[in-house]
Formats: structure tokens, C-alpha cells, sequence
């Protein structure tokens, strides 16, 4: 069972809302005010959590040719392994079922497809679409296992990419798909689901022309209702490698969130206390952490890209819980840190332990408090060309086997590996 190093307070939810109906009530006895006029008050819990692709594609960044993508791809895509992917999915769910979230903000959440034999640079232009590891599908799969129920209230399709790898088994089309997701707990209500990506995103040059790539980074929200209170709850990845970047997306998200309402944001921001990004969104959010456990580190980035080294080497707190509004945190810890978190799992007829990801996952309680007056005002976002839906749309592929994109796709692998997935660098 995964580890939490969370410090609670010695009250229980139900005593918690027992206690806040029964001052409601004295308050009404003595003052002649109903109770309902009272505000009302929920204590969730919200976890995020960056589920992590798996294996270290930032070896796509020494290729300096197609062969060599295809050669590297391919290497790659043989070290997939869908049980490892099915094990660290079962530890997340593990987390999930000892904390009881009412939120689970999720990133990096990623769908591997293939097309065999691969058509590639021809003029098809299918994509791939035989799914070898959709990790949200795992995810829920593995919630569902433990009697857990979840939805997807929200999800957001960051990037979405094709390129060639040459396998053993001869020519392969390898799609990958990024994706934020927000679940929910099933008995909760949510609404006004709002999903997309930053206007700024880094645009890489593409070796040997004078093309640029983009690599879109974006946030997906919903209001979720608890006992009668009503926040926004957002999970969002900043860019990893441009602290200039970050700091843009920072700021866009403080534009995006609803001005009005307790917000809750869960994310994998890519700034570290003292720097950039994170002092740019805690001007007017608050950090659980801060106030909580100032002394503690809290670290959550990074393990080894391939999951397996003994000791945990995280050293930077980059994933964090953020609020703002009518909220009060009363506990806040990490999940998926210590060795003991390891899952164990059959690698080539060896049973080998990995990390349930490369980053701990962070959990906090929070005491939400709403007059009857905002419960009933809807929460509104001024967001810039986002998709609005109150139920999540499959990922449907921007990059396609066509002429032309054989170099870009190529390169939009070495751009995952480079600005999605390398997180060694902070502000």
C-alpha cells in the first residue's frame, strides 16, 4: 500500500461537518437566523499526481537524422511493457483508495499507439491506431479493480504525434498522445467542464530547416460540488524546459481561473519554491505546504527515467496543490516517495521493483467554505480558445502519415522527449 507522509489533524470529515452544522445551529438558536442562511462548509481531499510516460524518450534528442529517429523510436517503443504500465496504474489507485480524494489531478497521462507495417511518409494519411498502453484506461481499470469510482470530468489532448521506429519486427508507426485529465469521485457532482492549451509554447527549430515545432502544454478544469460546496478544480502541466515559458503559462492560468469561488489547482508545474513560475501563481494562490509544513522539503521530481534505482532521488518540490478563496487546508503530504512504494513487476523472466512514476504524487485536505449565495452563482472563465464540454473528447491525432511530416513528426518525438518529458531543469 503506498506511503503518505501527510500530516492530518485529529478530526474526521464527518466530525468536521457534524461540528460546523451543530455551530450553524447555535448560531441560528441564538441570533433568530435560519440555518440555512449559514455558510456551508465540505473538507475534500485532492490529489495530483504526474503519472509519467515511462520510459526516457529524451534519446530522441541525439538523433540527427531519420535513420536515427527511426533506429532510437524503435528502440524505444521495444522497452514498452504493458504490465509495468498495469503495476504502476494498481499503485496509483492504491494511493487513491488510502486517501479517498474527492479530485485526482492527473498529467502526463499518456496513449501509445502503433500502426504495422507503417506507412510513414507516404501519402496515407491514417493514423495510428492500434493501442499498445492507454494509461488512463489502466488508471481507471485499476480503480474499477478496487471498487473505486471515478469519472473523467474533465481531459485535456496536449500534444498528439506520429513518427517511424524500425523494430525487430520490421517498420512500425509509433503515436504518442499527452494528455491532463481530471477524475472525480463517481458520487460527486460536477459541471461547466473547460479544457485546453497555453497560447505560449515553446516552438523548437527543426534540424536542417527553417521550420519550427510547437509543444503545447494546457490545463483541464470542472466545478465539482461536495456537500453542497461548489469549487474549481484544475490540473495543469507548465512547460519543463523554458523558465520564460513558464512563467507565460503562469501567468495565462491566473487569467483563465474563475475570479469569483474557492479554486483548487493540482498540477505539475515545473518551478520549485523561490523561483519563477511558482512565485508568480502563489502572489495569489496559496501553498498548502507553506503554511503547513514550512520546514518540510516535500520533494516530488525526480526518479531515474527508468524507474528501478533503490534509493528515491527526488530533490526539487515541483508538484503541488495551490488554492485560493474561501479555503482552509488541514492536512498535506506526498504519496508514491519512499522505497517501500515500489511495485513489482516481471521484466524479461525477472521480477524487478519500480517507482509507481518519476514524481511523488501530493495530497491535501481542505476545509471549503461557500455562502448560499455563491453556491448558486456559476463559476465563469475567461479562457483563451478553450473546448467546453461537459463530457471529454477521444484524442484524435494532429500528427498523420502524409508528405512533408516525415521530418516534423520525427522531430515532434525528439520535442516530447526534450519539453514534455525532461524535467531536469527548473527556473
Amino acid at each position: 500500500m503506498p506511503s503518505s507522509d501527510t500530516t492530518r489533524v485529529p478530526l474526521t470529515r464527518r466530525a468536521l461537518l457534524g461540528r460546523t452544522a451543530g455551530a450553524a445551529a447555535g448560531i441560528a438558536a441564538a441570533t433568530g437566523t435560519a440555518a440555512g442562511s449559514q455558510s456551508a462548509v465540505a473538507a475534500p481531499t485532492v490529489m495530483t499526481q504526474n503519472a509519467y510516460l515511462g520510459f526516457d524518450v529524451a534519446a530522441l534528442a541525439r538523433a540527427e537524422s531519420m535513420a536515427d529517429v527511426r533506429r532510437i523510436a524503435g528502440d524505444l517503443f521495444e522497452q514498452v511493457e504493458p504490465e509495468r504500465y498495469g503495476a504502476r496504474a494498481d499503485s496509483f489507485a492504491a494511493a487513491v483508495e488510502t486517501n479517498d480524494p474527492a479530485v485526482v489531478a492527473l498529467q502526463e497521462v499518456v496513449a501509445l499507439r502503433r500502426q504495422q507495417p507503417g506507412d510513414f511518409g507516404t501519402e496515407s494519411s491514417e493514423a495510428a491506431s492500434e493501442v499498445v498502453v492507454d494509461f488512463l484506461s489502466r488508471i481507471r481499470t485499476a480503480l474499477d479493480d478496487r471498487g473505486l469510482d471515478y469519472t473523467v470530468a474533465a481531459e485535456a489532448v496536449t500534444n498528439d504525434v506520429e513518427l517511424p521506429a524500425e523494430t525487430d519486427d520490421g517498420a512500425v508507426d509509433v503515436r504518442l498522445t499527452d494528455r491532463d485529465v481530471l477524475l472525480v469521485r463517481g458520487d460527486l457532482d460536477t459541471a461547466d467542464a473547460v479544457t485546453g492549451t497555453y497560447d505560449a509554447a515553446l516552438a523548437l527549430p527543426v534540424p536542417g530547416t527553417d521550420r519550427r515545432l510547437v509543444v503545447n502544454r494546457g490545463y483541464a478544469m470542472a466545478d465539482v460540488t461536495v456537500d453542497g460546496v461548489e469549487f474549481t478544480a484544475v490540473s495543469t502541466h507548465l512547460e519543463s524546459t523554458s523558465a520564460t515559458f513558464r512563467r507565460l503559462q503562469a501567468r495565462e492560468l491566473l487569467d483563465i481561473l474563475p475570479a469569483d469561488g474557492p479554486v483548487v489547482l493540482g498540477g505539475d508545474i515545473n518551478s520549485a519554491p523561490g523561483s519563477g513560475a511558482y512565485e508568480l501563481l502563489t502572489d495569489t494562490l496559496t501553498d498548502p505546504y507553506a503554511e503547513l509544513r514550512p520546514e518540510a522539503d516535500g520533494y516530488t521530481c525526480c526518479q531515474a527515467d527508468d524507474l528501478r534505482n533503490d534509493q528515491s532521488q527526488l530533490t526539487r518540490r515541483i508538484d503541488t496543490v495551490l488554492y485560493r478563496g474561501a479555503v482552509s487546508p488541514t492536512s498535506v503530504g506526498r504519496v508514491g516517495h519512499e522505497p517501500g512504494d515500489r511495485v513489482a513487476v516481471a521484466v524479461d523472466g525477472e521480477t524487478v521493483r519500480v517507482w509507481p512514476s518519476d514524481h511523488a504524487g501530493v495530497v491535501t485536505t481542505l476545509e471549503i467554505q461557500s455562502t448560499p449565495a455563491e453556491a448558486t452563482t456559476p463559476s465563469t472563465a475567461a479562457t483563451p480558445s478553450p473546448t467546453a464540454s461537459g463530457t471529454p473528447s477521444a484524442p484524435t491525432a494532429t500528427g498523420v502519415s502524409a508528405p512533408g511530416f516525415g521530418l516534423l513528426s520525427a522531430v515532434a518525438g525528439l520535442v516530447l522527449g526534450v519539453g514534455t518529458w525532461l524535467r531536469r531543469r527548473s527556473d
